[in-house]
């Protein structure tokens, strides 16, 4: 047994020493008592001013500015009638979210009043400090059993006074403390009068959250807690709120910067800044003579510096906003009673990590500022013409609707698009693409601008990189400004990233449920616990016994609970970096791991990157109604001379140094011709045979997602002009005259789809020699492209990866259906699929396309046999398969144009969960199918090699884009290695980390459970383990056992079930709860067995002191109580990291075992070994603490009064003790793993499956 301290003496008891605070009436007392009064007096004075002003005055009309969206006006208190600011204004910013905005100014009483404020925070602070000094003031410091444990009260001159004090500063400071961190975005304004906009300091945004909620099949109790939550929380409050400075330009415009974004502001209206420059491609083309210097003035103080202002904050705001969370500041309140009672050294080591988790933190989002703020820092010169001169001009002072040249090699500072001239560009900044990009210059005509829709081609977005401007070093390619700054793609790509979309998980909801019923159960436990401490008849202050009771709901609340949430998916982010996958947003990992549906782009996901070029089917020489032989293509073999000009004609390729660039279908295409292409500037290009014969390509019109076509006119060396056309062969069949077509041109082309060929068709006409240059050229598309000849099909091949079926086999038996969704037609999606096992042997596949007549029709995909079946309706053909739907016998295609049509109606809904390819599907078409699925309560995933795909892969719960960057504003996650195992390697991460992260969270439930009783039985036998129990429960276990249990790695395979997702469901509370319970009858057990000893004597309770804890663990009680709940709970660390089928067996978990096996057998040492010194640091009872000469305070008194003497516990006890220990520990990991995990569990899972749709696999 260790020293217990002999010193200092009181203040009280010595007469040397000098007490500073003998009473309440002494001058330093009232001191703090009149700052309290007048801060009281001043800011109650400020406040009530602050509303009569406001009443008084008299309401003043609103006035919205355009594009202002009114939803009302609403006082800053709640009145309806407020005046002068109670221009509560909604707007909306980018049809995602609604804003509201108050405005208000700074007063001299008001910002002496938050000074004020501000001192009585830092005034708590001294005053605590002022407490601890004199709890401490000369503390001896010894052994373990005398560490600084109390001082000689030279301040207030006992113990009792310094509790008395202290119980009165810690509830005030925690009220004030907590009310602050809670309000903590509003405080300030509470000191700034309401005010109009247009007279506004500041002014209040708040931006409500658009959010997801990822929960289907809810509890009863969490549709209460919605329901309390929009009745309690007005509209304006649930979301990000942030109060921002207004500025003054020199032109007097008064503007705000949120979120990135300029909002104006005149008279009362608010409206974003942005320059109009028309919708048109013409507007765009009226403005070639650019801008004088005083409009680009005018322009650049409405719309700012062309940036993304973002900046990291300053190290040290980061951190007072990381440690002035609630998160922190209720670890402060309760760590400031560890410290006053005489746990100094705990409570500083406990301290100690949560600074340096607090740090790690903070250096975390510091560095991922910087990282981000890099994206952003990007300056350079542009050549810009104003006032009819080019001039170089820093790239932050262009402004919407400058001219500027194109250089080569430059990274873009701003959204561009070309009026003259031609680029390469890199864009796989934002589509993740790598293949350089062919840009052309925008048409002069009154077709609508679309910058991300067909405008895109025209467009050079900001971020990305022009690789060649032009084809002449002689010529100057223009472009025209049409955004800066957040504006931007790139701006508006990074704030996504800043401000992504808030998906609400089910667990999301549940944990303030689940933190309100422990707060109930803790508050019912501090009951009994005063209780039980009132009955042992000890001598403890009322203040002492106060502050155990609060030791429970502290260990029962435990501030870690919405840390052990995430700290799976941090494990999981650096595992799946050393696989190549890399992610910007590890919250989306979990999600991951509930995907039901993962959908795949085909060309360039599940195919590989590259198609072979195969050859061309013309027509029969001798009869044209025929198709000839598959011929190869190649420079030297004699073809026919349209095919060859169409192949050579009919594309986009443009020459990249001596490389060629564009579409890979149409560079193969145009390399396997063997021509050469020479590009002029602001002239036609040109192609050759390479001797004599040449092709002038006058006019080309790219490919569109909406025609399925492109096309070329082309002018030979005779003068004549030819319009040379190819695109889907669905599309060909419409634009080619019926004659030209041979008789079985559908079946060959969708044959040819079918054994896994990529089909284009290609088509002409000649031109009426009639018409001169400028009439063809002025000849709408439409009118071009009709009336076509047919020439020939042109195939490539495009097989699958050699990785796809084993990835889609992988997610089949995760029970994950796997979909396509292709802009290529039905019959190669088929033959991939099929090739990718997404579609089994046995499954038959119908095609969902439309009729001349615009009407669905479905039709056997099987391609085998020369009869044509009958052609069914919708209706017909669900009421006819719908059993085979059911059961998975059937399943479906569906082109783009039939699912646009069959989402106006009920069908699609219906249809849906059959559909296995979606075909001919536009980028829209990709993102309206994700939609559906989430609209239908599922967790989608999404997997695309970036470019048509990117809108899918961020609308998505989890979207993978394969691409070279590491970290890609394309999608949530990037893989590098361009293999679509990537999903299966995050659907294997999600699902462990969210196991991983439930383990944690029982983990910490268990430690608030198990020692909220183990310390209602201490206080009911009026005991307390000693110090170095406590340091080996929180500071040992939790820590080591809490770390470890994240490192577990997920399992190889897919298993057949999902993890759960809810904190409250039957699985998680049967997993805690049960162990509890056994746990209980065991601690019940082991305590009985104890009292039946003959030696035992039970603890003198009513001779101890409550404030002298470290005194009172020299029992057995403590021993006993100790031991077995401590093996029992690091146990349940062990039984929770089990694994289940989501990750490996908790025998692979080297660092869990090392910890938990050290663990078992140093208690078991502890337990079995006879007293000596090592011992007698956890104070065991094998030690003869009631001795005849014993250094207990509590037994000598007790044997003072009459008692004797008692052994201690023989080794024949500690025995059978540790043999019960052990059986307890084999009951619950037996319950785990056969019940709460096992077999009974997934029978109750069967038996009870949870309500959602269901498919087949």
């Amino acid at each position: 047994m260790g020293k217990y301290p002999d010193g200092p003496v009181t203040c009280t008891e010595d007469p040397s020493c000098y007490v500073l605070i003998k009473s309440l009436k002494n001058w330093a007392p009232i001191l703090v008592f009149a700052f309290w009064v007048y801060s009281f007096l001043i800011i109650v004075t400020f406040l009530i001013y602050r509303k009569v002003y406001t009443l008084q005055k008299s309401p003043k009309s609103v006035i919205y500015k355009e594009g202002l969206i009114v939803n009302g006006s609403r006082d800053f208190d709640g009145s309806k009638n407020s005046p002068y600011t109670n221009e509560d204004i909604r707007f909306d910013m980018d049809n995602l979210r609604d804003l509201y905005a108050v405005g208000y100014t700074h007063t001299a009483f008001g910002e002496f009043c938050y000074v004020l404020c501000c001192l009585i925070s830092l005034h708590w602070i001294a005053l605590f400090i002022l407490i601890f000094f004199d709890t401490y003031n000369q503390c001896e410091v010894g052994s373990i059993d005398n560490l600084c444990f109390y001082g000689n009260h030279v301040i207030f001159g006992s113990y009792d006074f310094n509790a008395m004090v202290f119980f009165v500063i810690w509830w005030l400071a925690a009220i004030w403390f907590l009310g602050w961190v809670i309000n903590r975005g509003r405080v300030r304004n509470w000191f700034r009068m309401p005010c109009t906009l247009s007279e506004a300091h500041v002014i209040n945004v708040c931006a409500l959250e658009q959010r997801e909620v990822l929960s289907v099949n809810v509890l009863f109790i969490i549709k209460l807690f919605r329901r309390i939550q929009r009745r309690i929380i007005p509209p304006e409050s649930r979301g990000f709120s942030e109060t921002v400075s207004v500025t003054k330009t020199s032109q007097g415009l008064h503007f705000f910067l949120f979120r990135g974004e300029r909002y104006l502001i005149k008279g009362n209206g608010i409206h974003k800044a942005s320059i109009p420059f028309g919708n048109t491609y013409a507007d765009i083309h009226q403005c070639e003579s650019g801008l004088s210097q005083e409009e680009a003035e005018q322009r650049f103080a409405i719309i700012g510096k062309n940036e993304i202002p973002f900046q990291p904050d300053p190290l040290l705001k980061t951190a007072c906003a990381e440690l002035s969370s609630l998160f922190h500041v209720y670890q402060l309140i309760m760590y400031l009673s560890w410290f006053w009672n005489s746990y100094l050294f705990v409570a500083s080591l406990m301290a100690v990590i949560v600074c340096l988790s607090a740090a790690v933190t903070i250096y975390t989002k510091h560095k991922s500022q910087v990282a981000i703020a890099e994206l952003t820092r990007h300056v350079t010169q542009v050549d810009v013409y104003r006032n009819e001169n080019w001039s170089k001009i820093d790239s932050r002072d262009v402004v919407p609707g400058d001219i500027v040249k194109v250089s080569d090699d430059w990274l873009l500072p701003c959204d561009l698009i070309i009026i003259r001239g031609s680029c390469i560009c890199d864009e796989s900044s934002l589509t993740g693409e790598a293949a350089p990009v062919q840009k052309y210059q925008a048409p002069n005509n009154t077709g609508t601008y679309e910058p991300e829709g067909h405008g895109s081609r025209h467009t050079l977005f900001s971020g990305t990189r022009v690789l060649q401007a032009g084809t002449h070093q002689d010529h100057d390619v223009l472009a025209f400004v049409t955004a800066t700054g957040m504006s931007t793609s790139k701006g508006k790509l990074l704030a996504a990233i800043l401000y992504p979309e808030q998906m609400v998980f089910k667990y999301d909801e549940e944990l303030p449920v689940v933190v309100i019923l422990l707060l109930i159960y803790a508050l019912v436990c501090f009951s009994i616990a005063l209780l039980f401490l009132n009955l042992t008849g000890s001598e403890t202050f009322w203040v002492t016994r106060w502050i155990y009771c609060l030791a429970i709901i502290n260990q029962v609340m435990s501030p870690l609970l919405p840390v052990a949430l995430e700290v799976g998916q941090l494990q999981a982010v650096e595992r799946l970096k050393k696989r190549g996958i890399f992610t910007l947003n590890p919250s989306r990992i979990a999600i991951a791991g509930k995907i039901r549906i993962f959908c795949f782009d085909k060309t360039g996901t599940l195919t590989k990157e590259g198609l072979d070029f195969v050859g061309v089917q013309g027509l029969e020489r001798q009869d044209a109604t025929l198709f000839g032989p598959v011929k190869v293509v190649s420079k030297g073999v004699e073809a026919d001379t349209l095919i060859i000009h169409g192949l050579a004609t009919c594309h986009a390729v443009s020459k990249y140094g001596t490389r060629y660039v564009g579409n890979e279908v149409e560079v193969k295409m145009f390399q396997a011709v063997g021509w050469q292409l020479i590009e002029g500037f602001n002239e036609p290009d040109i192609v050759f045979d390479g001797n004599s014969e040449k092709l002038k390509i006058v006019k080309r019109y790219e490919f569109d997602h909406t025609r399925a076509t492109m096309s070329v006119v082309v002018q030979d060396s005779q003068g004549s002009f030819f319009v040379y056309c190819k695109g889907s062969f669905e599309k060909l069949e419409q634009l080619c005259s019926e004659r030209s077509l041979p008789k079985d041109y559908l079946k060959v082309a969708q044959r040819h789809a079918l054994n896994g060929c990529y089909v284009l068709s290609l088509g002409y006409r000649s031109l009426d020699s009639g018409l001169t240059a400028e009439e063809i050229l002025e000849m709408p598309r439409d009118e071009l492209e009709m009336h076509l000849e047919f020439v020939s099909l042109i195939l490539f091949r495009n097989e699958p990866k050699a990785d796809s079926p084993a990835a889609i086999e992988a997610l089949k038996e995760g029970e994950v259906r796997a979909v396509m969704v292709t802009g290529d037609n039905a019959q190669c999606g088929h033959y991939i699929a099929r090739k990718c096992s997404m579609v089994a042997p046995q499954v038959q596949i119908f095609l969902g396309d439309v009729d001349a007549a615009g009407s669905v029709f479905w039709m056997p995909m099987d391609g085998q046999s020369d009869d044509v079946p009958e052609a069914l309706n919708t209706s017909k053909f669900f009421h006819q398969y719908q059993k085979d739907l059911a059961c998975g016998l059937v399943e479906l295609a569906i082109t783009g144009k039939a699912f646009n049509i069959l989402r106006t109606s009920e069908w699609m809904e219906r249809l849906i969960f059959s559909v296995r390819i979606f075909a001919r599907f536009r980028p829209e078409d990709k993102v309206s199918i994700t939609k559906m699925y989430r609209d239908h309560g599922i967790i989608v995933g999404m997997c695309g090699d970036g470019g048509n795909d990117c809108g899918a892969l961020r609308t998505a719960h989890a979207g993978i884009a394969l691409s070279e960057a590491e970290a890609s504003v394309v999608s949530p996650f990037t893989s590098k290695d361009k293999s679509i195992l990537s999903s299966v390697d995050l659907l294997k991460e999600g699902r462990g980390a969210l196991h991983t992260s439930f383990a944690c969270y029982k983990f910490l439930i268990m430690y608030g459970l198990m020692f909220s009783v183990f310390k209602l039985i201490c206080y009911w036998y009026g005991v307390i383990v000693c110090q170095m129990s406590y340091v080996f429960i929180d500071g040992v276990a939790v820590l080591t056992l809490g770390y470890a249990m994240t490192t577990s790695h997920p399992e190889h395979v897919l298993g057949k079930v999902r993890p759960t997702s809810s904190l409250l469901g039957l699985l998680n509370v049967a997993s805690v709860f049960g162990v509890w319970f056994i746990n209980l009858m065991f601690l019940i057990g082991a305590i009985c067995f104890m009292e039946r000893q003959p030696q035992y004597v039970r603890w003198p309770a009513r001779y101890s002191h409550g404030a002298d804890w470290w005194t009172l663990g020299d029992n057995w009680e403590s021993t006993v109580l100790f031991f077995t709940m401590y093996f029992q709970f690091i146990t349940s660390a062990f039984i929770f990291t089990f694994g289940s089928s989501f990750r490996k067996s908790v025998f692979y978990n080297w660092i869990i075992m090392v910890c938990y096996g050290s663990l078992m057998v140093l208690m078991s040492v502890l337990l079995l070994l006879p007293p000596n010194g090592f011992t007698s640091l956890w104070h065991v009872a094998s030690e003869q603490f009631n001795s005849a000469n014993t250094s207990s305070p509590v037994w000598k008194l007790y044997q003072d009064a009459g008692g004797s003497p008692s052994p201690g516990m023989s080794f024949q006890f500690r025995l059978q003790l540790w043999l019960l220990i052990l059986g307890g520990l084999a009951t619950i990991t037996i319950w785990q793993k056969m019940f709460a995990e096992g077999a009974v569990a997934r029978y109750l899972a069967r038996k009870f499956p949870s309500m959602r749709p269901k498919f087949h696999i």
